[in-house]
Order: C-alpha cells, then structure tokens, then sequence
C-alpha cells in the first residue's frame, strides 16, 4: 500500500508543479506573445518528467521488496483508482496545454501578422471581427488588445426604456454573430464603422443601424415604442436624437423624435381609391385646410382631369387601367394629409424621411430607381431597396414631408425626386407649393409608435444659392482681402523629426516651422518614397472635415501612408500641415461648415496662412521642386480649394476630390464664392453624382463654371457614386492630371 501512496504523492505534487509551469508559461505568450517559447517541447518534457518520475518511484519501491498486507486491500484499491484519476487528469491538462500551445503558434505565426496587414490595408471590418474573436481564447495579449483598441472607440448607449439587453454586429456581415455587450444604460467599445445593434425587450428584438459618430454626438438614446400595434408592409425605425443629412441641413442640431413605423412602399392608387370611394374628399374629419379655406375649396380644387374628386392625374374617379399597384401622384399636401389622417398614420417629418432614406447610402439602390422621364413603375418592382427595405424611396414619386419650407407655410418639403426629376434630386432638399398636384407628387406613411413625443413639424429652409448669379466684387476689394493672408517675413526655425519603422521604403518626416500668426509651432507631416532620390514633386494637402473631430495623429499617418501610397511610390512627396482646429491643434471650431461669426472668419484666415507658410517651408527645400508644387483637397479639402487657390500663386495645379460650394454663408472677407473666380490655375474635380454633401446641380456644376482657370485647363469628372470616387479611378485621373 506505501507504495501506491509514494504514486499518489508524487501524481498530486507533479500536477501542481505541472499546471504551475504551464500556466506561467502560458501567460507570458498571450500577454507579451514571445515567440522564443516552444510550448510544444516544454509539454513533452514536463511528460518526460513524469514519466522518469514513475519509473523511480517503481524501482525504489522493488529494491525495498515491502509486502502489502490483505488488511490494507481496501486501501490499495483506493490508491490504485486515485491514480488512475489524477494520471488521467494530467493526461487532459497536457491536451488542453497542447492545443493552447497549437493555437498559440498559429497566432504568433499567421493571424496576427495577417491583423496587422489588414489594419495597414485599412480593412478595419477584418481586424475588428478578428481581435474580438481572438481576445476570448487570448484576453491578456496586448498586440491584439492594441489593434481592437485601434478599430473600435467607447460610447454611452442608453435606451427607453432602460436595462435591456443589447447586441451588436457589423452591418453587412452575413457569417458574423451577434454579440452580448450588456444592458442599458452601458459603456462599451464599439467597431469604428457603421454596424447593427439590437435591443431586447420582454422577448422581442428591436434592431437599428449606427456608428460611433452618431453615438457620441448624442444619438445614442434610443426609443423604442410604446405601442404594441404593428404595421404590414412597414419597418420600425427606433427613436432619439436626429440629424439631417440632407445637404445644407446636416450641421443643424439634433431633433428628438419617437420610434415610427414606415412604410416599404409609396401609397398606391388601388390604396388611395378606398379613400376616394368611402367619400374621403367629403369628411371634413379628415382635412386641415389653410386658414380661410373649407370643404367647397377642397371639392372645386382637388378634382381630376374631368372635375370629379380625386388626383389630378385620374379620370372620373377612376386611376388608368392597370395601374392599381403604381404609386397615387398628382395629390398635394393637403390630399396626401387627409389620407394620412384617414389610415390613422401620419406623413413624415424631415428627420424622419431623411433618417429612413439613408441618403449617404445613395449609391448603392439609386442606379435601379426611377428617373426614367417616361412614366411610373409598380411600387416595389424594382430592386433598389434600402437597407431599411424602402422601396422607390429616391424616385418613383416625390414624397410630402409635413414640415413647411417657408414661414408663411405657403411651400412644403417634397422629397426623394420623381421618375421626372434626375438623380440628383434625391440628395436635395426640394419643396413646392402646398396646393401643388403635379403628376409625380405622392405620399408614404409613417405611424408614429410613441405618441408622448411631438415630432418637430416646423419650418425647415435654408436660404437658397443662386451661386452663378451672386455679386461679385471687385478685383480692388479682392486685393484687400488677399492682403489678410500676408504677414511679416521671419525665420522658419525648421525643426525635422523622422519617424521610425514607417512601412518599408515609404517615409514620413515630422517638421515644426515658426506660425505666421503667432508663437506656437506650425506642425506637418512630409510622406515621400526614400527609392526615389529626388528632387521630389511636392503636393500640398488638405484634408477632410474628420481632421477637425480626430486628435489621434499616429492613425491619420497610418491612413495617409495608405492613401497616398501611388502618389509616393510615382516620385512625389505629399506635405500635410497640421492646420488650425485639426488634430493635435484642436480648438473650439467642431464644423468645417462656414458661418458669419468673427469666429469662422478667423479660422479661414489662419487655414490661408498655415497653407502659405507651408509653402514658404516646402520652397526652401533643395530635394523640392518648387515648379512642380500641385494642391490636393479632399472633400472640406476640395471646398476650401476655392480660397486657397486663390491666395498664393506658387501651386501650379489642384485636384479636388468631392469638394463644392458650401450653402451657407460667411462673412465677404472669406465667402468662398469671392474667391473661386480669381483661380487661374488648371483644376481637376472629381466628384459623385450623388453626393450629398455637395450637390450636382446647385453645389458642383456652379463652382466648376466659376473657376476662372481657361476651359481646357479644367475639368469635371463625374461618377455613379455619393461623396466618394473609385479608388482606382482617382489614381488614373489623379496621376495623369499632375503629370
């Protein structure tokens, strides 16, 4: 029996020494991921151990040649079957080690390198998915704790109401899986692009689509609804706080608005018909006249081709034959009203029109709608759903929205253009007047889920620009505003810090030149390509309105190595000012959208005198070539172009990804329009046809026609896209335009 129990003994000591070691050893991989450690070889020698330990124990134990008494079978039995148990159990733990050791090499060897490559190639979808999978098995490592930290940002999600469970998962992943992040109210970190979310509330789940933009900028209290009513046909679309979208409406503040129920479809003929026969244009219940008016206006106004009550579009009462499914058109407001209130539904309101119809989304269903200039199609004939299942929501018919466009409420919104209209349409905003039945007017209902809540049903406008018929000044004044970007020569005092282990041949230089305005350091950032030996051909920079809300330089050189990857590896060197209000520099500005405060007009002027000074540092390098200096605007970029341009003669050519003229105005001394006239130089735009930022017709076609550059040193390149070009695209007309 004594010797069974030297087994026991020496088993339970092994495996606490064993387990000890493993575990020791296992955490220095995953936290520190050395990979100078052979888990594999360390397993076979703790085996090896044992199994020396056994043998001496079984030949120490014959030498001694002790008997085991009968009296103690019991006992042995015991000992024998303990053993049996913990060699067992030692058995499963050198599994376990030995697939850890297995899934830990394959992670030294292949996925994180493969993390880090796609967080270089910008696939931050594949590292997000990767790191959140990786960090259950490895939640100490700190390569992949630092790459999720990279592509995720923490934010506050509330609900209404309150402690419900909440899910997460990347929009558009069909193989990833919903993930647990805790109850509301919660702090968690969340993947930095847009992704689903859903809510669960006594067994039922509510779905929305965001992004950590919108969740840190006060839209991250979402309401669900109140009302248990459903809808066929329609998707609930959660409440709280709201942007428009809408170009010229997007910097306006938040509207809080309940959950809502809306509509696949625009209301069809066969549908409005129900109204017409039960004797809709005769129920005054139903109507909401401007003052003054009653039901002898509605039965003399809203009549059909033959003056019998109805859409102007129908005859006798009747819709054409065979159009039972295309959308009602030729209603007014006041129509699309009274239906509304007839179906106990409502019309939409423009945060929530604009919400539902995902206008930065255009890109992907507005190629399959309706700008036909023929005629209508069947409601939800073709495949240009939005990721809200919103059939037709940009063409088709234009949609009434309740909010007026004018104090006078004489003109209301109208939206999502008409098989009439062109594309463009669907990124405007648009309106007519009230009483007005053209045959591409319609409706889509909305059901408002949490009644408490008053959706904001005021005035919505902006000021319209008539950008081509604006006055301009003077060339005497113009010389008095370009004297606000002068100030007096001094020393640069350059001070140049390269950084370490950038990307292979590709470089960046960090430099500090003396401000023109005040004491603090101007900072930048020169990417260049070492292969080449130069002189290099400079490219100024300027970069989009995320410069403005990001603080992070180390991710805006990762970003830029990638983004002006062909342009260094062509020979260039593309030089990126920390301006003003951007990144490290960060102030009180949070919008690039002009204003008339003092406040705007400074910022524009210090943007003018970074940009100049920059020049006057890229001018006194001899790996420069100064006649070669060419302009790169993306976006707030592209628009601030207009001034820029125009205010140093020392760039000889400008490319303007997506940029425009911006609605709002400014003070004259830096109101973009004054300037784009005095540009001289050749300019190419690249812009979407549908971008929402910077419309085709009102915002794009009027900037390139006020350039003063000569007709063939300029050019518009338009593409079937929103507020972006194809990558491959701009590279051939990026290149070939600055040779």
């Amino acid at each position: 029996m004594n010797s069974y129990n030297k087994y026991f003994k020496f088993t339970v000591a092994y495996i606490a020494f064993s387990f000890t070691t493993l575990q020791g050893v296992d955490f220095l991989l995953k936290k520190y991921s050395f990979n100078d450690i052979n888990f594999n070889y360390l397993i076979i020698s703790l085996l090896g151990i044992f199994v020396i330990g056994i043998l001496y124990i079984f030949l120490n134990d014959r030498k001694s040649n002790k008997k085991v008494s009968k009296n103690n079978t019991s006992k042995r039995k015991y000992f024998i079957g303990a053993n049996i148990l913990l060699t067992s159990a030692l058995l499963i733990l050198f599994i376990y080690f030995f697939r850890i050791s297995r899934n830990s090499e394959k992670l030294l060897q292949s996925t994180l390198p493969e993390i880090i490559k796609a967080y270089d190639e910008n696939r931050t979808r594949f590292v997000f998915s990767k790191t959140n999978e990786l960090l259950q098995d490895f939640p100490e490592n700190l390569i992949l704790k630092d790459y999720y930290k990279k592509v995720t940002e923490e934010v506050e999600i509330k609900s209404s109401p309150s402690n419900l469970d909440v899910y997460i998962k990347i929009t558009n992943d069909s193989l990833g899986k919903w993930e647990f992040i805790g109850k509301t109210p919660l702090k968690s970190r969340v993947p930095n692009l847009s992704f689903n979310i859903k809510f669960k509330n006594n067994n039922t789940f509510y779905f929305a689509v965001t992004h950590p933009y919108y969740l840190k900028n006060k839209d991250n209290n979402f309401i669900l609804p109140k009302s248990l009513e459903t809808f066929p046909n329609t998707t609930i679309i959660l409440g709280g706080n709201k942007t428009l979208s809408i170009p010229g409406f997007d910097h306006l503040p938040y509207s809080k608005i309940g959950a809502y129920a809306i509509s696949h479809y625009e209301v069809t003929n066969k549908e409005y018909k129900v109204f017409v026969d039960s004797g809709g244009y005769s129920n005054s219940s139903y109507w909401e006249l401007p003052i003054g008016k009653n039901m002898d206006f509605v039965k003399k106004v809203f009549t059909d081709k033959f003056s019998n009550t109805g859409p102007s579009t129908w005859s006798y009462g009747n819709y054409p034959d065979g159009q039972d499914d295309y959308p009602v058109a030729g209603i007014s407001f006041y129509e699309a009203l009274a239906y509304a209130n007839f179906k106990n539904a409502s019309i939409p309101n423009i945060y929530q029109w604009a919400n539902a119809a995902t206008l930065s989304s255009a890109s992907s269903f507005i190629s399959a709608s309706n700008f036909s200039k023929s005629q209508l199609h069947k409601v939800g004939s073709n495949e240009n759903s939005n990721r809200y299942s919103l059939y037709d929501i940009a063409g088709n018919a234009r949609e009434w929205v309740i909010n007026p466009s004018e104090k006078n409420q004489d003109f209301r919104a109208i939206l999502g253009g008409s098989y009439l209209d062109d594309p463009y349409f669907f990124n405007d905003f648009y309106s007519q007047n009230s009483l007005d039945r053209s045959p591409a007017n319609g409706i889509r209902l909305v059901y408002n889920l949490n009644p408490a809540i008053q959706n904001y049903e005021g005035f919505v406008g902006v000021e319209k620009r008539d950008f081509l018929s604006e006055k301009r000044i003077s060339d005497d004044v113009f010389e008095l505003l370009l004297s606000q970007y002068d100030y007096p020569e001094k020393p640069l005092e350059v001070k140049i810090i390269p950084l370490k282990d950038v990307n292979g041949s590709l470089k960046v230089e960090r430099y500090e030149i003396t401000s023109a305005y005040s004491d603090e350091k101007l900072p930048g950032y020169v990417f260049f390509d070492s292969k080449h030996k130069g002189p290099y051909k400079p490219i100024i920079f300027f970069p989009g309105s995320n410069a403005i809300h990001l603080t992070n330089t180390d991710v805006m050189i990762k970003k830029s190595l990638r983004q002006f990857d062909y342009l260094l590896k062509e020979g260039y060197a593309v030089f990126h000012p920390i301006y003003i209000s951007t990144y490290e520099r960060e102030d009180n500005l949070k919008s690039d959208y002009p204003d008339q405060t003092d406040f705007y007009k400074d910022h524009v002027i210090k943007w003018g005198k970074d940009y100049k000074r920059t020049i006057d540092y890229i001018s006194s390098r001899s790996d420069m070539d100064l006649n070669s200096l060419s302009y790169y605007g993306i976006s707030w970029g592209g628009s601030m172009g207009n001034i820029l341009l125009a205010i140093d003669d020392r760039v000889k050519k400008a490319v303007l990804y997506v940029g425009g003229l911006s609605f709002q105005k400014s003070k004259t001394e830096v109101e973009a329009v004054n300037y784009t006239s005095r540009i001289k130089i050749p300019v190419l735009m690249m812009n979407g046809k549908f971008d929402q930022f910077f419309p085709l017709k009102t915002s794009q076609i009027p900037m390139f026609k006020l350039l003063g550059t000569k007709a063939k040193d300029k050019k518009h390149y338009l593409f079937e896209t929103g507020h972006y070009v194809p990558r491959e695209k701009l590279i051939i007309e990026h290149l070939d335009w600055i040779k």
